[in-house]
C-alpha cells in the first residue's frame, strides 16, 4: 500500500484536530433573510466585489456602516443567463483556452429520480466545444445521468490539454467521477471512480489544484457530503483514475441545495501549496487541509455560529497576508474569515 494511504487510514483511526490554530478572526454580517448564494461581480474579486442572494430574492453588496459591514441592494445590473440550446435548465456554461472552448451538459431527463440538487432534471449528455468550434456531444445510455450542474475542464495528466471532469451517477449504483476527453474520434468518457454501490448516494467535487506540490493536479471529492462525508484525492495518470487519499468527517453539500462550491482553494498556511478549506461534515467548522509533500495536517479549523449554507468565496491577498474566506450561514449571517 503506498504511504499516502497507509497515512491517510492512520488519521482516519486518530480523527486527527487542528494543529497551531492560525488564530483566524470570524466577523458576522447580518442578513435581511437566510443567504442562498454568495458570488463575485465580475472581475471583482473584492470584498465590494462581493454579491449575496437571499431567500427572500434580495441581491446585496456589502457596504461600510458605522458598526463596521453591513449590506446595502447592489446597484449593478443583473445580466440574463444565456444557455444553449438543449442544455440543462440550470446548466453552468464554463469556457476554456485550450483544445476544449466551451462545455456544458445537456438533454434534460428525469430518469434519475434523486433530486439532490433541487429538482428531479438530471443531464442524459455532455457538450464540448473545440477550437474549430464544432460541438462534440457523448450521450450515456439509460441506465445513467450526469447528476451535475457543470463540467470542470483541467489538463489533469499535463498533456496539454484539457479533461472533462463530471459527475455519473447509475441508477442501480450511485455516482462516481469521471474523466471525458475530446479526441480525434470526439468526446468520450476514459476513466471513472468506482460507483458508491448505492443507489441515490452522490459525490461532489471539491476541487482540482496541484494539492501534494508535485506540479501536476489532483481532483478532490467528498463522497457521501450528507452522510458523514468523505473527502477523497484523487489522480488521473495513463489514462487511469488511482485514490490518493481519504479522509472523514466532511460535507460540501447539504441536500436540495443547487450551490456545489462550498469549498475553497489557497495557499492558507503559507508553505506555497494549494490547501483546501471545506466543512466538516455538520457544516459547523472550516477545515483546512494541507497535503503538501505528501504529509496531510490540518493547520486551522474554524468553528461557525451556524451551519454553512452557501459557496465558499476566497479573497487572495495580492501581496502580504492571508486569503480572506466568505460563507453564508442558516442564522441568516453572512461570516467573513480573516
Amino acid at each position: 500500500m503506498p504511504m499516502r494511504a497507509l497515512l491517510a487510514l492512520a488519521l482516519l483511526a486518530a480523527s486527527f484536530g487542528p494543529a497551531e490554530p492560525a488564530d483566524r478572526k470570524v466577523t458576522l454580517v447580518t442578513l435581511p433573510a437566510k443567504p442562498v448564494e454568495l458570488m463575485f461581480r465580475k472581475k471583482r474579486l473584492t470584498l465590494r466585489g462581493v454579491r449575496i442572494l437571499t431567500a427572500d430574492g434580495k441581491r446585496l453588496a456589502l457596504a461600510d456602516c458605522s458598526t463596521g459591514l453591513c449590506v446595502e441592494p447592489a446597484k449593478d445590473r443583473v445580466v440574463a443567463v444565456q444557455r444553449p440550446a438543449g442544455a440543462l435548465p440550470d446548466a453552468v456554461v464554463v469556457t476554456g483556452g485550450r483544445n476544449v472552448r466551451a462545455a456544458w451538459l445537456a438533454a434534460p431527463t428525469r430518469r434519475y429520480d434523486h433530486a439532490v440538487l433541487g429538482d428531479a432534471i438530471e443531464a442524459g449528455a455532455a457538450v464540448a466545444v473545440d477550437r474549430t468550434n464544432k460541438r462534440h456531444r457523448l450521450t450515456l445510455g439509460l441506465d445513467s445521468v450526469f447528476e451535475d450542474r457543470r463540467v470542470r475542464l483541467a489538463d489533469l495528466d499535463g498533456d496539454g490539454d484539457d479533461e472533462l471532469v463530471v459527475v455519473r451517477a447509475y441508477a442501480t449504483e450511485g455516482a462516481a467521477l469521471a474523466v471525458l476527453e475530446l479526441g480525434s474520434q470526439g468526446l468520450a468518457i476514459k476513466a471513472e471512480t468506482p460507483p458508491i454501490g448505492t443507489p441515490n448516494r452522490w459525490l461532489n467535487p471539491a476541487g482540482i489544484a496541484d494539492f501534494d506540490g508535485d506540479g501536476r493536479l489532483e481532483v478532490a471529492i467528498v463522497v457521501t457530503p450528507h452522510l458523514g462525508g468523505l473527502l477523497q484525492l484523487w489522480a488521473y495518470r495513463d489514462g487511469r483514475l488511482s485514490r490518493e487519499t481519504e479522509l472523514k468527517g466532511f460535507s460540501n453539500h447539504f441536500i436540495g441545495s443547487p450551490v456545489q462550491e462550498m469549498s475553497a482553494i489557497a495557499d492558507f498556511d503559507g508553505d506555497g501549496v494549494d490547501d483546501l478549506a471545506l466543512p466538516d461534515a455538520a457544516r459547523r467548522s472550516i477545515r483546512i487541509i494541507s497535503f503538501a509533500k505528501s504529509r496531510i495536517a490540518e493547520p486551522d479549523r474554524i468553528e461557525l455560529p451556524g451551519a454553512a449554507v452557501t459557496q465558499i468565496l476566497v479573497l487572495k491577498p495580492k501581496g502580504p497576508g492571508r486569503p480572506v474566506l466568505l460563507v453564508g450561514l442558516d442564522t441568516g449571517k453572512l461570516a467573513i474569515i480573516r
